[in-house]
């Protein structure tokens, strides 16, 4: 899923600091994604839908890394509720269309993230990325500080690898039973 405000353009935290606000639920059991907000009622939105049925909206080329994307508009109640929590008129959840055909690098299918489905932050990366800024010397909790910068980061998976930049060279990762593939290095980071 994507929020785009009237013109097409993907919104962000980076533009909107209220998105943090926002907690999705997906209820599988009962076949929906539920949105809360502080202070609103939630709203729902069927998890399936039929592409035949669907308005398609296309989305503002070069605003998912580049690539122009596709997605199904999931109606006005969710739209309406987007704008009123957020306080901007003519805002739309659209939901990647299955007729999408944006690809990763290897040709699997990738999300409406911006450039993979997860990203994964080293925290001995950061411990060395803040010993090289001289503001950051002076500062007494070190440990709170990182957790800060880590945060800064928005990472899904947070690790802490024995050497500095050492995620970079992974190929694969296993989390349990789950075997990831590494992609490239971010290019927000």
């Amino acid at each position: 899923w994507m929020i785009v405000k009237a013109n097409g353009v993907a919104l962000t935290q980076k533009n909107d600091t209220k998105l943090c606000l926002i907690t999705p639920t997906i209820h599988v059991d009962e076949g929906c994604l539920e949105i809360s907000f502080p202070f609103m009622q939630s709203v729902k939105v069927p998890l399936t839908h039929s592409e035949g049925d669907a308005r398609i909206s296309s989305i503002c080329q070069s605003k998912v890394c580049g690539d122009r994307v596709e997605g199904v508009d999931c109606g006005d109640d969710v739209a309406n509720w987007l704008s009123d929590a957020l306080c901007t008129n003519g805002l739309r959840l659209i939901r990647q269309s299955q007729l999408d055909k944006r690809k990763f690098k290897d040709s699997q299918s990738i999300s409406l993230s911006n450039q993979a489905q997860f990203l994964l932050i080293n925290t001995t990366t950061v411990q060395w990325l803040m010993s090289r800024v001289e503001d950051w010397h002076e500062l007494v909790d070190q440990e709170d500080h990182l957790q800060n910068i880590v945060d800064r980061f928005r990472g899904n998976l947070i690790v802490e690898a024995p050497g500095i930049s050492e995620e970079l060279l992974w190929k694969t990762f296993r989390i349990g039973e789950v075997l990831l593939k590494s992609g490239e290095a971010c290019t927000r980071c």
